[in-house]
């Protein structure tokens, strides 16, 4: 390959590309490295001509080039995103700078198209705190959230983790959110790093209760912030929502409840994993300056992950040596009967998910009405804290059966957390968070046909068209990619077995 040919773009969040080479180049021989590998085109600092996308826009490429609408208003929302200053003069955004330096924190667009405009941005400025030296606080939103996370599990990139504890506390007002960071104790914040020590830290309704606190911060924000913006926009009726926080599925359904707009359109991947997506298609779209159309719910799907990690025969054979391999007519109905039996199995089909959820390529896959089941996977499976609640998976056309949804509603990324109706709440229990709602998945058959036709065939043996579905992983390890992953996954896991491709493959008894 020529890489001199390649238009080349990149963005490196809150630090410039070549802040982040020289910093990896002083940790050790980075530089030296890449060029042996003959990638030095692909360096800032020997290639001139590579273009450098901001943060925000970036999120908002990606986030257009998955648009299934025409016209929308997308709404960037994460920790931090570009420093102003690192903004050129010709920058069509160039007219949003402050007056004083920040990093951007909340970014508005117009899309047309393949037209995006920005319109608004707001910027969030950092302080060093005068009672916690090792901390800094801004009043940034995404930030802030962050920080929650980072007080009440060790780490910033727990959000989704308070999120799902706040149902559990109080919440108290916050009119300041610098300040209210400023005036916690983080002596008590959790500096462990196990569930173990979590669970027995002692503080489970201290954490709680700023969990529910912040998470309605959260919420009121982004609703006033959402009125303003139909206020201005009123000609724009579907919203898409981009960057991390937009993972708020519990936001995110309080503003379809709001029917501010008329549509919202979560992405897979909303946070930084689809930058160097939204670098790509900003090229493409804008500089390239090629054709652009919606992608429709129909089709839309989240499956990017590499050519390689879809699982052949061959594969299978060499890495599950010395497994019985069973192949079934069909893998589906094969699999629907061995839930019917209480199993918990691991499903691993097709091309890897991009973005932080299973979506039915990589999953844990079990039924919602065992007893038990939501305890016996944050134990035995899943090794995660005994709060956390799981979503489940249901076909498209039978979801507004089970859940309080407009007719239609889309939800292919379980971008939503919704109301299950009260007539299900028993059988839907172990899928069914304390606040009533569900992190649910809808499914179409031209988004993945495989899993619609699990989910139809399990429906036909048990009457209910509903899988509990999490993500094929432990608590703290990345989803399983590969064919190997897989085995380890199987060798290491309670679970029963894995439909891998087209066969099955049950776990060796101990």
């Amino acid at each position: 390959i020529k890489t001199e040919n390649f238009d080349i773009d990149q963005n490196r969040d809150v630090k410039t590309p070549f802040e982040f080479e020289e910093r990896l180049n002083r940790a050790g021989p980075f530089y030296e490295l890449i060029k042996k590998q003959a990638l030095g085109h692909f360096l800032t600092s020997e290639n001139a001509n590579i273009l450098t996308f901001t943060h925000h826009r970036s999120h908002a490429f990606a986030a257009m080039a998955m648009s299934p609408f025409d016209k929308s208003i997308i709404v960037v929302t994460d920790g931090a995103g570009s420093f102003s200053g690192d903004f050129q003069k010709n920058h069509p955004e160039a007219f949003l700078l402050p007056e004083k330096p920040g990093h951007e924190s909340l970014s508005v667009y117009l899309q047309d198209g393949k037209k995006l405009t920005a319109v608004y941005k707001e910027w969030q400025y950092f302080k060093q705190s005068q009672k916690h030296r090792e901390h800094w606080f801004s009043q940034g939103l995404g930030t802030f959230y962050e920080k929650a996370a980072e007080y009440i599990f060790n780490s910033k990139r727990a959000a989704g983790k308070v999120m799902g504890l706040a149902a559990l506390g109080v919440s108290n007002p916050i009119t300041d959110r610098e300040q209210y960071l400023e005036n916690l104790d983080w002596e008590l914040a959790f500096k462990g790093r196990t569930k173990k020590e979590w669970e027995e830290s002692g503080r489970f309704e201290h954490f709680a209760n700023i969990a529910a606190s912040v998470q309605k911060n959260f919420e009121e924000t982004v609703l006033a912030n959402m009125v303003d913006l139909k206020k201005k926009h009123p000609d724009y009726k579907n919203l898409i929502l981009a960057g991390g926080s937009s993972l708020n599925c519990t936001t995110n359904m309080l503003l379809v409840e709001s029917k501010l707009f008329d549509n919202l359109y979560v992405s897979p991947f909303p946070g930084d994993e689809s930058i160097g997506f939204g670098c790509a298609m900003g090229l493409y779209y804008e500089i390239g300056d090629f054709p652009w159309k919606p992608w429709t719910f129909e089709t839309q799907h989240g499956y990017f992950g590499p050519k390689s990690s879809s699982p052949t025969e061959e594969k299978v054979k060499e890495v599950f040596t010395g497994y019985e391999l069973i192949k079934p007519d069909s893998i589906t109905k094969f699999t629907a009967e061995l839930l019917m039996k209480d199993h918990v199995i691991a499903w691993f089909q097709g091309r890897s998910e991009s973005g932080p959820r299973a979506l039915g390529h990589r999953s844990i896959l079990a039924r919602v009405d065992r007893k038990g089941l939501k305890d016996h996977l944050n134990a035995r499976v899943k090794f995660r804290e005994s709060f956390r609640p799981y979503g489940c998976s249901v076909p498209h056309d039978e979801a507004s059966k089970f859940f309080t949804i407009p007719e239609g509603f889309d939800n292919p990324y379980m971008s939503f957390a919704t109301k299950v109706k009260t007539e299900w709440k028993g059988r839907l229990y172990e899928v069914t968070h304390v606040d009533g709602t569900s992190r649910m998945q809808t499914v179409r058959p031209g988004q993945c046909p495989i899993y619609y036709e699990l989910l139809k065939e399990f429906g036909k043996r048990s009457g209910l068209p509903i899988l509990l579905n999490t993500s094929l992983n432990v608590m703290g390890e990345p989803i399983v990619e590969t064919v190997e992953d897989a085995r380890n996954f199987l060798e290491n896991t309670e679970v029963y077995g894995i439909a891998i491709g087209d066969y099955f493959i049950k776990k060796k008894e101990l």
